[in-house]
């Protein structure tokens, strides 16, 4: 199972992209390692007219990438 944090932002400040890198390289990365609470991945959407085939491209790439961690090929 993969626990997806989705942010949806319209304009982006600085601390947004600071948020944004923090959760990709540290927080994600560190909760994965604990191997305790499942596997997590963090989204971020800020196009509200694009969003729905963003989401469905995001989770369909992690989703192919736990298939190949797993010893598959992609679907």
């Amino acid at each position: 199972m993969l626990h997806l944090i989705v942010e949806i932002k319209g304009y982006r400040k600085e601390d947004a992209k600071v948020k944004k890198a923090t959760m990709e390289t540290q927080w994600v990365p560190g909760v994965n390692n604990l191997k305790t609470y499942g596997r997590w991945d963090f989204a971020e959407f800020t196009d509200v007219y694009t969003m729905e085939v963003d989401f469905e491209q995001q989770v369909e790439q992690k989703f192919n990438e736990m298939v190949v961690k797993c010893g598959g090929s992609n679907v």
